[in-house]
């Protein structure tokens, strides 16, 4: 599963515990734990701006160490341009869709811009 930027921003900020536990499930049964080098980008993006660069430095290598990071080549550049054209998306979300596509895996979110392609989420 490739999961996307919202999955972690809520795991980070969510105060819910038990909406938490739920999220990390989909985390322990995921066989295949991928995210998008745009992904890192926006968590790092993120929390710079709202807590700091330790805070940045330390979520984003929590990630890495416990996902494989694919980053954007060619083929996910091309597909992720057409994606932003046809549906108007973000750049940001169309190479993580893109990125999805080309691995052929279910992305984690619940941000309605991924609603094209399979998701998992509660």
């Amino acid at each position: 599963m490739l999961f996307e930027t919202r999955y972690f921003w809520t795991i980070f900020n969510e105060k819910d515990s038990e909406y938490v536990n739920r999220l990390r499930q989909i985390f322990e049964r995921s066989k295949r734990r991928l995210v998008s080098s745009i992904t890192i980008y926006e968590i790092y993006k993120l929390s710079l701006e709202s807590e700091g660069e330790i805070v940045a430095e330390l979520r984003v290598n929590t990630i890495r160490s416990d996902f494989d990071v694919i980053d954007v080549n060619f083929q996910i550049a091309q597909e992720g341009a057409r994606i932003a054209h046809v549906q108007r998306t973000p750049m940001a979300d169309s190479l993580i869709i893109a990125t999805a596509k080309q691995l052929k895996v279910p992305c984690v979110t619940d941000d309605p811009h991924f609603e094209a392609i399979k998701t998992v989420w509660l």
